[in-house]
């Protein structure tokens, strides 16, 4: 009978993150002690790449500095595979209108340029099947909701498999399920995985303070194929949480 326990993350967007929770759940992750943890991506944010960054904000920062401290992040939580989203491509959105030719080198590969294969995190692009009928991807590529929940089930729906994903910086689990003469047919399920960012850090000024946002991250075990997941919440005034009735933080 084997349990295989995995847990998600999802939009650090270093530096920008909520310091507190992030040494709290490095803490929870070494004692859970998943075979498999996930960033979702958003790991990094790259403001000077923004679509609203003006030139002379690109020069703003140390975009080498957020690399190195968002990978010091990822080993910290001990996360084992990152994917792809809207914030790493920011990137390469910026060599393809300025520099298209660079995008061809080995070394701005995004895997290199973060230093993800050096430290043993496998890379997916566009996500990937983590478990039969579940798959698990940014987010970014679904119709949005602000309903926790709703945007992965979006894509879940379009898919036709159950999704885990983040982007919306919200926690929720919804469900849909198909049905004719009393017998089910196909169910999904869109599991949204919260956020880790600080609201009141400079980076998520566009806000203005408001967001209809939830801090926290996901665990889940796999058994017999079959996939189970829980939803934690993180408080954002102090980082803390509860699992199974104890307190971190």
């Amino acid at each position: 009978m084997t349990v295989k326990r995995i847990a998600w993350i999802s939009d650090i967007q270093a530096p920008f993150f909520h310091e507190a929770a992030v040494k709290n759940l490095g803490k929870f992750l070494r004692a859970y002690k998943p075979h498999q943890t996930i960033c979702i991506g958003d790991e990094i944010d790259l403001p000077q790449l923004g679509g609203f960054a003006q030139p002379w904000q690109e020069v703003e920062g140390n975009i080498d500095e957020d690399r190195k401290l968002t990978l010091e992040i990822l080993e910290y939580l001990g996360v084992t595979d990152v994917v792809g989203s809207n914030h790493g491509a920011r990137v390469y959105k910026s060599l393809s209108r300025r520099l298209p030719a660079f995008m061809n080198l080995p070394e701005l590969r995004y895997d290199k340029f973060m230093g993800y294969d050096k430290a043993g995190i496998k890379y997916h692009p566009n996500g990937f099947d983590f478990a039969p009928g579940w798959h698990t991807c940014h987010g970014d590529a679904f119709p949005l909701s602000n309903k926790p929940g709703q945007t992965a089930l979006n894509g879940a729906m379009r898919m036709g498999k159950s999704i885990v994903s983040g982007h919306t910086h919200r926690l929720g689990l919804s469900a849909h399920s198909e049905a004719s003469g009393g017998r089910y047919g196909r169910i999904v399920w869109g599991v949204e995985v919260g956020n880790l960012v600080d609201l009141a850090s400079p980076g998520m000024g566009y806000t203005k303070g408001y967001a209809n946002w939830q801090m926290g991250f996901v665990v889940g075990t796999i058994h017999n194929k079959r996939f189970t997941p829980e939803l934690i919440p993180i408080d954002p005034k102090d980082g803390s949480f509860i699992y199974q009735g104890k307190r971190w933080g």
